[in-house]
C-alpha cells in the first residue's frame, strides 16, 4: 500500500480508490458508476451522463472518480460546476475534502490570471464564470462570455469538466451552462444527475448521450441504502373548488374575481388566510404525536407563502419557539437571514432549525441528512422537480434514529408516484426538438410550477370569508411494484410512530393513496357532496362558495 495524501490508495479487482479513516469504500454500485466513467474517459469519450438517485452519494463518486483520474495522470486540471453555493461549499468541505491542498474556488474579482494555474481542482458557480448578463442579444451575450472565461483560462486548460445536478441548466441549448460547456468544449465533460431532463424542449441525453450508468431510487430503497416512507394525503373541504359569493370582498375591501379556485390557485392567485392555519395546524399535531424534534421541510407555492406559513407554524408552537426561537425559519433564495441558518439545518450535529419553510431552495442540492418529514404545500408539474423534492428525505441515518421518512401532501401532487416516469427507464422525448423554445405562458421547464393568472393582485380572505377543515387523511403503503399493500388509519400511524415500531413489510415502495384497488371498499368519502363536480343536480355549497 502507497500513502497519499495521508490516506490508503484501497486496491480491489475493480481498480484504486481513496479511502482513510474518515471515509468509506465505495459501495457496489458506486464501484460501477466510477469504473465505468474511468473507463469510457480512458477509451477516449467526450461527453458523460452519470444517474444517481438523491441520497446515493453522486459527489462521493464524483470524487473517486477525479482522484482516480489525477493519480492515473489521464486528467491534469478539473472544473467542477454547480449553480449554487450551498452545492459547490458542501462538496469543497465534504466529499473533496482529500484534496483540499489543491482545490480552488474561483473569485473573478480576486483570481490572477498568473498565479491560479497552480491548482488541479477549480469550483465555480456557472454564474460567475458567465456573469450576470442579462442582455436580449444572444450573440453578444455568447461573447460576454467567452471575453470572461478568457481572461482566466484558455480553452484547453481544463481537460474534465463535471456539472453538478445538470438537469437545471445544460439540458438547454441556449444555457449559460452550454456557453461555458462550449468554451472548454476539448474537456471530457461529465454531467451528473438524480433526475435527467427529457422532454420536448429540454434533453440531457441530446448533450451528454445515454447515461453510462444509472442507479434509481427503488434500487436504493431495494438494496437498503436509501430510507423508504410513506405518504399521508390530507384533502381540505374546499381543495376541488371553492367560489366567492356574490361580491365578496377580501380584507383590503376589494371585489374577489368571481370564479372557481382550487389547489392551483391558492396561495398563487388567491390567499385563504384559513386553509395557511389548518396547514400548520395539522404539520403541528403530527410533529407533537411522533416527534417535535424531527427536521421538517415545508415547500410552499412562493416566498410570501414561505413566509406566511413560517408565522403559522411559530405561532402554534410558541413553546419550542421560546426554547429555540430559530425552530421555524423561512429558508428561500431572497432570505438572507434564513439563508444563513441552512448550514445549521442540514447538520445533523448542530442546533439550529428544526422546521424550514421554503418554495425552491431547497428542493435540489440541499444535503439534509435527518430529514424525516416533507410537506408538500405547492403544486408540481414537473417529474424531475417532484423527484428532487422526494430525494431531500432519502438518506438514511440509523445511528441518527433515522430509519424512514414521511411526506404529507396537502396539494394531491403525489399522484406522481403513479406516473409511470416515477421509476421508469430514461429516454428521450420522442418529440425532443434542439431548436423549439416553450410557449409563452407555459410552467417554467425546471420547475413545472403553474404561472400566475388574473394579474399580480392576490385576494386576501380571513377566516370569516372562508373557514377551512381538514376532512379526509390517509396513510398508504405500496410495494417496488406500485401495488396497494396496505391503508391505515392516521391514528394507528401515529401510534406506531409513538412506538418506534413503524415497519415496512418485505422490501416497499411507498406511493399516493389512490383511493384503493378496484372493487375495495375504502368507506365513504368525507364531504361527498360537496366536491366540484359531485352528486348530480347542480353543485352544492356553503356560505362560503365550497363545492
Amino acid at each position: 500500500m502507497k500513502q497519499q495524501y495521508g490516506a490508503v490508495r484501497h486496491q480491489s479487482a475493480c481498480g484504486i480508490y481513496y479511502t482513510s479513516q474518515s471515509t468509506y469504500p465505495p459501495r457496489y454500485y458506486q464501484r460501477i458508476a466510477i469504473n465505468r466513467t474511468v473507463d469510457a474517459i480512458a477509451r477516449g469519450q467526450r461527453r458523460l451522463l452519470l444517474v444517481m438517485a438523491t441520497g446515493t452519494g453522486k459527489t462521493y463518486t464524483a470524487f473517486q472518480i477525479v482522484y482516480r483520474l489525477l493519480r492515473s495522470g489521464l486528467k491534469r486540471k478539473v472544473l467542477y460546476l454547480a449553480d449554487r453555493n450551498i452545492l459547490v461549499d458542501q462538496s469543497i468541505e465534504q466529499d473533496f475534502s482529500p484534496l483540499e491542498k489543491t482545490i480552488h474556488k474561483i473569485n473573478f474579482a480576486k483570481d490572477d490570471p498568473v498565479t491560479i494555474t497552480s491548482y488541479e481542482v477549480y469550483f465555480s458557480l456557472y454564474q460567475q464564470l458567465t456573469g450576470d448578463n442579462s442582455s436580449d442579444d444572444a450573440e453578444a451575450a455568447e461573447d460576454d462570455t467567452v471575453s470572461r472565461l478568457a481572461a482566466l483560462f484558455q480553452k484547453d486548460f481544463f481537460d474534465l469538466v463535471i456539472v453538478d445536478e445538470c438537469h437545471r441548466g445544460s439540458a438547454k441549448k441556449d444555457s449559460s451552462w452550454r456557453k461555458i460547456l462550449e468554451y472548454f468544449s476539448s474537456a471530457a465533460q461529465i454531467g451528473m444527475t438524480a433526475t435527467p431532463k427529457e422532454t420536448k424542449y429540454v434533453s440531457n441525453i441530446d448533450y451528454f448521450g445515454e447515461a453510462v450508468y444509472t442507479y434509481s431510487l427503488r434500487e436504493g430503497i431495494e438494496d437498503g441504502f436509501l430510507a423508504p416512507f410513506k405518504v399521508i394525503n390530507v384533502t381540505t373541504d374546499i381543495g376541488e373548488g371553492w367560489r366567492p359569493c356574490k361580491g365578496q370582498l377580501d380584507i383590503f375591501g376589494k371585489e374577489i374575481p368571481d370564479r372557481i379556485y382550487t389547489n392551483s390557485d391558492y396561495d398563487y392567485n388567491i390567499i385563504i388566510e384559513d386553509r395557511i392555519q389548518q396547514v400548520a395546524a395539522e404539520i403541528t399535531r403530527y410533529l407533537k404525536s411522533t416527534d417535535r424534534m424531527a427536521k421538517t421541510i415545508v415547500f410552499c407555492a412562493t416566498e410570501d407563502a414561505a413566509l406566511r406559513m413560517r408565522d403559522a407554524l411559530a405561532k402554534l408552537n410558541p413553546d419550542m419557539m421560546k426554547e429555540n426561537p430559530d425552530y421555524v425559519t423561512r429558508i428561500t433564495g431572497s432570505d438572507t437571514v434564513g439563508k444563513s441558518k441552512l448550514k445549521y439545518f442540514i447538520s445533523p450535529s448542530k442546533e439550529g432549525p428544526v422546521i424550514a419553510t421554503t418554495s425552491k431552495l431547497l428542493s435540489t442540492g440541499a444535503d439534509c441528512k435527518m430529514t424525516k418529514l416533507i410537506v408538500l404545500d405547492q403544486m408540481i408539474g414537473s417529474m424531475t422537480e417532484f423527484k428532487q423534492i422526494i430525494g431531500r428525505g432519502t438518506r438514511l441515518r440509523e445511528k441518527d434514529g433515522k430509519t424512514h421518512f414521511v411526506v404529507m401532501d396537502f396539494r394531491n401532487v403525489t399522484w406522481l408516484f403513479a406516473d409511470p416516469d416515477w421509476d421508469g427507464p430514461i429516454e428521450q422525448a420522442p418529440d425532443f426538438d434542439p431548436n423549439a423554445a416553450p410557449p409563452a405562458g407555459s410552467p417554467m421547464p425546471d420547475t413545472g410550477t403553474p404561472p400566475p393568472t388574473g394579474g399580480t393582485y392576490k385576494p386576501v380572505v380571513d377566516v370569516n370569508g372562508c373557514k377551512v377543515e381538514i376532512i379526509h387523511k390517509t396513510v398508504s403503503i405500496y410495494d417496488t411494484n406500485g401495488k396497494l399493500l396496505r391503508q391505515e388509519s392516521i391514528i394507528d400511524y401515529t401510534k406506531e410512530n409513538v412506538r418506534g415500531g413503524i415497519r415496512f413489510p418485505g422490501q416497499l415502495h411507498p406511493a399516493v393513496d389512490r383511493g384503493g384497488e378496484e372493487g375495495e371498499d375504502t368507506g365513504p368519502s368525507p364531504g361527498a357532496g360537496h366536491r366540484l363536480g359531485g352528486p348530480q343536480g347542480g353543485a352544492k355549497h356553503d356560505r362560503c362558495g365550497r363545492f
